[in-house]
Protein backbone atom coordinates (compact mmCIF):
# COMPACT_ATOMS: atom_id res chain seq x y z
CA UNK A 1 0.00 0.00 0.00
CA UNK A 2 2.39 2.44 0.87
CA UNK A 3 4.49 1.51 -2.42
CA UNK A 4 1.46 2.08 -4.94
CA UNK A 5 0.81 5.49 -2.83
CA UNK A 6 4.44 6.72 -3.25
CA UNK A 7 4.69 5.78 -7.21
CA UNK A 8 1.06 7.39 -7.49
CA UNK A 9 2.51 10.72 -5.47
CA UNK A 10 5.39 10.30 -7.69
CA UNK A 11 4.10 10.19 -10.81
CA UNK A 12 1.59 13.14 -10.11
CA UNK A 13 4.46 15.14 -8.81
CA UNK A 14 6.21 14.14 -12.26
CA UNK A 15 3.18 15.39 -14.48
CA UNK A 16 2.77 18.40 -12.57
CA UNK A 17 6.49 19.55 -13.52
CA UNK A 18 6.21 18.17 -17.61
CA UNK A 19 2.66 20.61 -17.17
CA UNK A 20 4.72 23.66 -15.87
CA UNK A 21 7.67 22.73 -18.21
CA UNK A 22 5.13 22.67 -21.20
CA UNK A 23 3.55 25.86 -19.96
CA UNK A 24 6.67 27.72 -19.82
CA UNK A 25 8.24 26.71 -22.73
CA UNK A 26 5.89 28.07 -24.30
CA UNK A 27 5.74 31.51 -22.41
CA UNK A 28 9.56 31.45 -23.36
CA UNK A 29 8.89 30.23 -26.98
CA UNK A 30 11.78 33.37 -28.59
CA UNK A 31 14.69 31.83 -26.33
CA UNK A 32 13.46 28.26 -26.97
CA UNK A 33 13.94 28.61 -30.75
CA UNK A 34 16.95 30.70 -30.14
CA UNK A 35 18.32 28.08 -27.99
CA UNK A 36 17.05 24.70 -30.34
CA UNK A 37 18.64 26.61 -32.96
CA UNK A 38 22.50 26.90 -31.37
CA UNK A 39 22.07 22.91 -30.34
CA UNK A 40 20.82 21.94 -33.88
CA UNK A 41 24.12 23.94 -35.09
CA UNK A 42 26.42 22.35 -32.52
CA UNK A 43 25.20 18.89 -32.62
CA UNK A 44 25.15 18.88 -36.60
CA UNK A 45 28.81 20.76 -36.72
CA UNK A 46 30.64 19.66 -33.66
CA UNK A 47 28.56 16.49 -31.96
CA UNK A 48 28.00 14.06 -35.47
CA UNK A 49 31.30 14.84 -37.09
CA UNK A 50 33.55 14.58 -33.70
CA UNK A 51 32.12 11.11 -32.42
CA UNK A 52 30.31 9.36 -35.40
CA UNK A 53 33.59 7.48 -36.64
CA UNK A 54 35.09 7.20 -32.92
CA UNK A 55 31.96 5.35 -31.58
CA UNK A 56 31.54 3.43 -35.25
CA UNK A 57 35.18 2.00 -34.60
CA UNK A 58 34.88 1.21 -30.55
CA UNK A 59 31.95 -0.21 -31.14
CA UNK A 60 33.28 -2.42 -33.80
CA UNK A 61 36.35 -3.40 -31.73
CA UNK A 62 33.74 -4.26 -28.96
CA UNK A 63 31.85 -6.53 -31.50
CA UNK A 64 34.45 -8.27 -32.91
CA UNK A 65 36.62 -8.31 -29.62
CA UNK A 66 39.33 -6.36 -31.71
CA UNK A 67 39.73 -4.39 -28.13
CA UNK A 68 41.46 -7.20 -26.42
CA UNK A 69 44.97 -6.64 -28.97
CA UNK A 70 44.95 -2.95 -27.80
CA UNK A 71 44.15 -3.93 -24.40
CA UNK A 72 47.22 -5.77 -24.47
CA UNK A 73 49.19 -3.03 -25.31
CA UNK A 74 47.62 -0.87 -22.14
CA UNK A 75 48.81 -4.06 -19.45
CA UNK A 76 50.63 -1.82 -17.73
CA UNK A 77 48.22 0.85 -16.99
CA UNK A 78 45.91 -1.89 -15.91
CA UNK A 79 47.83 -3.32 -14.00
CA UNK A 80 48.75 -0.01 -12.54
CA UNK A 81 44.83 1.11 -12.47
CA UNK A 82 43.74 -2.63 -10.55
CA UNK A 83 41.63 -3.30 -13.68
CA UNK A 84 41.64 -6.40 -15.66
CA UNK A 85 43.90 -6.63 -19.00
CA UNK A 86 41.15 -6.37 -21.15
CA UNK A 87 39.87 -2.88 -19.82
CA UNK A 88 42.57 -1.27 -20.36
CA UNK A 89 41.38 -0.12 -23.45
CA UNK A 90 38.13 1.02 -22.53
CA UNK A 91 39.79 3.38 -19.87
CA UNK A 92 41.97 4.51 -22.24
CA UNK A 93 39.24 5.67 -24.93
CA UNK A 94 36.63 6.79 -22.66
CA UNK A 95 39.17 8.92 -21.45
CA UNK A 96 40.56 10.46 -25.01
CA UNK A 97 38.00 10.13 -26.94
CA UNK A 98 34.80 11.89 -25.02
CA UNK A 99 32.22 11.78 -22.43
CA UNK A 100 29.66 9.34 -24.03
CA UNK A 101 32.24 6.89 -25.53
CA UNK A 102 32.55 5.32 -21.93
CA UNK A 103 29.29 4.19 -21.39
CA UNK A 104 28.64 2.92 -25.14
CA UNK A 105 31.38 0.82 -24.80
CA UNK A 106 30.78 -0.66 -21.70
CA UNK A 107 27.42 -1.30 -22.61
CA UNK A 108 28.06 -2.69 -25.54
CA UNK A 109 30.39 -5.12 -23.47
CA UNK A 110 27.72 -5.78 -21.10
CA UNK A 111 25.24 -7.09 -23.95
CA UNK A 112 27.85 -8.99 -25.49
CA UNK A 113 28.34 -10.67 -22.40
CA UNK A 114 31.92 -9.49 -21.20
CA UNK A 115 30.63 -7.60 -18.15
CA UNK A 116 28.31 -8.36 -15.87
CA UNK A 117 26.01 -5.47 -14.27
CA UNK A 118 27.99 -4.81 -10.63
CA UNK A 119 31.43 -4.53 -12.87
CA UNK A 120 30.31 -2.35 -15.77
CA UNK A 121 28.71 -0.14 -13.05
CA UNK A 122 32.08 0.12 -11.51
CA UNK A 123 34.06 0.44 -14.53
CA UNK A 124 31.80 3.45 -15.61
CA UNK A 125 32.28 4.98 -12.53
CA UNK A 126 36.41 5.87 -14.13
CA UNK A 127 35.51 5.33 -17.96
CA UNK A 128 34.65 9.20 -17.99
CA UNK A 129 36.32 12.08 -19.35
CA UNK A 130 35.78 14.88 -22.44
CA UNK A 131 39.17 14.62 -24.33
CA UNK A 132 41.72 16.56 -24.77
CA UNK A 133 40.54 18.23 -27.76
CA UNK A 134 37.39 19.64 -26.24
CA UNK A 135 39.52 20.94 -23.52
CA UNK A 136 42.19 22.22 -25.39
CA UNK A 137 39.72 24.06 -27.62
CA UNK A 138 36.41 24.91 -25.93
CA UNK A 139 38.81 26.08 -22.69
CA UNK A 140 42.67 26.70 -23.63
CA UNK A 141 42.03 28.22 -26.82
CA UNK A 142 38.36 30.15 -26.42
CA UNK A 143 39.24 31.54 -23.69
CA UNK A 144 42.99 32.04 -22.87
CA UNK A 145 44.62 31.68 -26.19
CA UNK A 146 46.56 28.60 -24.53
CA UNK A 147 45.85 25.57 -25.44
CA UNK A 148 48.36 24.21 -22.50
CA UNK A 149 44.97 25.79 -20.17
CA UNK A 150 42.99 23.47 -21.40
CA UNK A 151 45.50 20.42 -21.60
CA UNK A 152 45.91 21.38 -17.76
CA UNK A 153 42.43 21.23 -17.09
CA UNK A 154 42.35 17.89 -19.11
CA UNK A 155 45.44 16.40 -17.54
CA UNK A 156 43.88 17.08 -13.68
CA UNK A 157 41.23 15.28 -14.57
CA UNK A 158 42.78 12.18 -16.35
CA UNK A 159 44.87 12.28 -12.85
CA UNK A 160 42.10 12.52 -10.57
CA UNK A 161 40.68 9.33 -12.86
CA UNK A 162 43.56 7.03 -12.85
CA UNK A 163 44.03 7.50 -8.77
CA UNK A 164 40.21 6.96 -8.13
CA UNK A 165 40.72 4.08 -10.04
CA UNK A 166 43.61 2.69 -8.34
CA UNK A 167 41.91 2.78 -4.95
CA UNK A 168 38.48 2.08 -6.31
CA UNK A 169 39.32 -0.54 -8.61
CA UNK A 170 40.69 -2.61 -5.50
CA UNK A 171 38.28 -2.49 -3.07
CA UNK A 172 35.47 -3.51 -5.73
CA UNK A 173 37.28 -5.41 -7.89
CA UNK A 174 36.10 -5.38 -11.95
CA UNK A 175 35.24 -8.92 -13.55
CA UNK A 176 35.23 -9.70 -16.97
CA UNK A 177 34.15 -13.24 -18.79
CA UNK A 178 36.24 -15.61 -20.67
CA UNK A 179 34.08 -15.25 -23.64
CA UNK A 180 34.59 -10.98 -24.08
CA UNK A 181 38.73 -12.38 -25.18
CA UNK A 182 37.46 -14.46 -28.35
CA UNK A 183 38.09 -11.98 -31.52
CA UNK A 184 36.09 -12.57 -34.65
CA UNK A 185 35.47 -10.62 -37.44
CA UNK A 186 32.58 -10.89 -39.61
CA UNK A 187 31.43 -9.49 -42.71
CA UNK A 188 27.62 -7.87 -40.79
CA UNK A 189 29.70 -6.17 -38.16
CA UNK A 190 30.68 -3.27 -40.32
CA UNK A 191 26.83 -2.37 -41.22
CA UNK A 192 25.71 -3.43 -37.16
CA UNK A 193 28.67 -0.90 -35.48
CA UNK A 194 27.17 2.01 -37.73
CA UNK A 195 23.97 1.09 -37.22
CA UNK A 196 24.59 1.33 -33.34
CA UNK A 197 26.36 4.14 -33.24
CA UNK A 198 24.20 6.32 -35.75
CA UNK A 199 21.59 5.60 -32.87
CA UNK A 200 23.65 6.03 -29.91
CA UNK A 201 24.06 9.47 -31.50
CA UNK A 202 20.67 10.18 -32.58
CA UNK A 203 20.26 9.58 -28.43
CA UNK A 204 22.82 11.88 -28.03
CA UNK A 205 21.62 14.53 -30.02
CA UNK A 206 17.96 14.36 -28.62
CA UNK A 207 19.00 15.05 -25.04
CA UNK A 208 21.03 17.95 -26.36
CA UNK A 209 18.30 19.52 -28.19
CA UNK A 210 15.81 18.66 -25.15
CA UNK A 211 17.76 20.03 -22.42
CA UNK A 212 18.92 23.33 -23.99
CA UNK A 213 14.90 24.21 -24.58
CA UNK A 214 14.67 23.46 -21.20
CA UNK A 215 17.04 25.59 -19.43
CA UNK A 216 16.56 28.23 -22.08
CA UNK A 217 13.78 30.14 -20.01
CA UNK A 218 16.16 30.11 -16.67
CA UNK A 219 19.28 31.48 -18.52
CA UNK A 220 18.25 34.65 -17.17
CA UNK A 221 18.15 33.71 -13.34
CA UNK A 222 22.01 33.02 -13.78
CA UNK A 223 24.82 35.41 -12.42
CA UNK A 224 26.67 37.48 -15.00
CA UNK A 225 29.84 37.19 -15.43
CA UNK A 226 32.69 34.02 -14.74
CA UNK A 227 30.42 32.92 -11.83
CA UNK A 228 27.25 32.55 -13.88
CA UNK A 229 29.35 31.06 -16.54
CA UNK A 230 30.84 27.98 -14.10
CA UNK A 231 27.42 27.27 -12.60
CA UNK A 232 25.58 27.03 -16.41
CA UNK A 233 28.75 24.87 -16.82
CA UNK A 234 27.06 22.12 -14.47
CA UNK A 235 24.03 21.89 -16.58
CA UNK A 236 25.74 21.87 -20.59
CA UNK A 237 30.10 21.43 -20.37
CA UNK A 238 30.64 23.91 -23.35
CA UNK A 239 29.17 26.88 -21.54
CA UNK A 240 33.32 26.79 -20.10
CA UNK A 241 33.75 28.64 -23.50
CA UNK A 242 31.82 31.62 -22.21
CA UNK A 243 34.57 32.35 -19.13
CA UNK A 244 36.26 35.37 -19.96
CA UNK A 245 39.56 37.62 -19.29
CA UNK A 246 41.89 34.76 -18.96
CA UNK A 247 40.72 33.67 -14.95
CA UNK A 248 43.53 31.11 -14.20
CA UNK A 249 42.16 30.93 -11.04
CA UNK A 250 38.97 29.46 -12.12
CA UNK A 251 40.85 26.50 -13.68
CA UNK A 252 40.28 24.56 -11.15
CA UNK A 253 36.11 25.06 -11.04
CA UNK A 254 36.86 24.60 -14.60
CA UNK A 255 38.36 20.79 -13.53
CA UNK A 256 35.79 19.99 -11.53
CA UNK A 257 32.82 20.86 -13.68
CA UNK A 258 34.91 19.07 -16.33
CA UNK A 259 35.43 16.03 -14.11
CA UNK A 260 31.40 16.41 -13.20
CA UNK A 261 30.90 16.68 -16.57
CA UNK A 262 27.23 18.43 -16.21
CA UNK A 263 23.74 17.16 -16.04
CA UNK A 264 23.30 17.29 -20.45
CA UNK A 265 25.88 14.66 -20.25
CA UNK A 266 24.95 12.58 -17.13
CA UNK A 267 21.81 12.26 -19.32
CA UNK A 268 23.72 11.43 -22.26
CA UNK A 269 24.73 8.73 -20.45
CA UNK A 270 22.23 7.50 -18.65
CA UNK A 271 20.17 7.50 -21.99
CA UNK A 272 22.96 5.09 -23.72
CA UNK A 273 23.31 2.67 -20.42
CA UNK A 274 19.18 2.49 -20.05
CA UNK A 275 18.55 0.53 -17.37
CA UNK A 276 21.21 -2.24 -18.02
CA UNK A 277 22.77 -1.56 -14.84
CA UNK A 278 22.85 1.01 -11.69
CA UNK A 279 24.11 4.38 -12.02
CA UNK A 280 24.19 5.28 -8.73
CA UNK A 281 27.89 4.66 -8.03
CA UNK A 282 28.73 6.26 -11.10
CA UNK A 283 27.08 9.33 -9.90
CA UNK A 284 29.03 9.29 -6.57
CA UNK A 285 31.76 9.14 -8.07
CA UNK A 286 32.08 11.92 -10.23
CA UNK A 287 31.39 14.13 -6.84
CA UNK A 288 34.75 12.48 -5.91
CA UNK A 289 36.44 12.54 -8.87
CA UNK A 290 35.34 16.12 -9.31
CA UNK A 291 36.75 16.96 -6.19
CA UNK A 292 40.03 15.13 -6.62
CA UNK A 293 40.40 17.26 -9.65
CA UNK A 294 40.45 20.95 -7.94
CA UNK A 295 42.81 19.71 -6.00
CA UNK A 296 44.88 18.89 -8.52
CA UNK A 297 44.15 21.50 -10.70
CA UNK A 298 45.33 24.04 -7.78
CA UNK A 299 48.63 22.08 -7.01
CA UNK A 300 49.97 22.05 -10.96
CA UNK A 301 48.38 25.42 -12.85
CA UNK A 302 51.00 27.69 -11.01
CA UNK A 303 53.72 25.51 -12.06
CA UNK A 304 52.96 24.76 -15.94
CA UNK A 305 50.94 28.11 -16.31
CA UNK A 306 52.56 31.56 -17.05
CA UNK A 307 51.00 34.63 -15.37
CA UNK A 308 47.42 35.43 -17.22
CA UNK A 309 47.38 38.12 -19.59
CA UNK A 310 43.90 40.15 -20.31
CA UNK A 311 42.11 39.05 -23.07
CA UNK A 312 40.31 42.25 -24.65
CA UNK A 313 38.02 39.78 -26.56
CA UNK A 314 35.15 37.81 -25.48
CA UNK A 315 35.16 33.82 -26.76
CA UNK A 316 32.42 33.54 -29.38
CA UNK A 317 30.98 30.49 -30.99
CA UNK A 318 31.53 30.18 -34.85
CA UNK A 319 29.37 27.53 -36.59
CA UNK A 320 31.18 25.84 -39.29
CA UNK A 321 28.53 25.69 -41.96
CA UNK A 322 30.61 23.88 -43.99
CA UNK A 323 29.60 20.37 -42.16
CA UNK A 324 26.46 21.07 -42.61
CA UNK A 325 26.30 18.66 -46.23
CA UNK A 326 28.48 15.93 -44.61
CA UNK A 327 26.73 15.76 -41.32
CA UNK A 328 23.18 15.62 -43.32
CA UNK A 329 24.73 12.98 -45.86
CA UNK A 330 25.84 10.94 -43.29
CA UNK A 331 22.56 10.55 -41.36
CA UNK A 332 20.65 9.82 -44.71
CA UNK A 333 23.35 6.88 -44.45
CA UNK A 334 22.38 6.38 -41.40
CA UNK A 335 18.86 5.41 -41.92
CA UNK A 336 19.45 3.85 -45.02
CA UNK A 337 21.88 1.50 -43.43
CA UNK A 338 18.85 0.59 -40.30
CA UNK A 339 16.23 0.75 -42.68
CA UNK A 340 17.93 -1.95 -45.01
CA UNK A 341 18.81 -4.10 -42.01
CA UNK A 342 15.35 -4.10 -40.83
CA UNK A 343 14.39 -4.79 -44.28
CA UNK A 344 16.42 -8.21 -44.53
CA UNK A 345 15.57 -8.96 -40.77
CA UNK A 346 11.93 -8.79 -42.06
CA UNK A 347 11.95 -10.63 -45.34
CA UNK A 348 14.25 -13.88 -43.35
CA UNK A 349 10.85 -13.67 -41.07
Amino acid sequence: MTDLLYRRLRDAALALVTICLAVLLTAHSAAVTASLGSAVYRCINVIIPSLFAFMTITDLLVRSGGYIYLSYIMAPLSLLLGLPVSCGAVFAVSNAGGYPLGAAMISSMYDKGGLDKRSASRLLCCCYNGGPAFFSGAVGLAVFGSAAAGMTVYLSILLANCLFCAVFARLFPVKTAESARRVCFEGGMLPESVSGAGKSLGMICGMILLFSAVISPFEKMLPAGNPGALISSLLEISNLSALTGSPYRYLPYAAAAGAFGGVCVLMQVSTLVGRRFSLLPFLLARLICAAISWCICRCIYPHILPKALPVSAEPEFIVNFNNFTPSLCLIMMIFLTVFQKRLAFSNKV
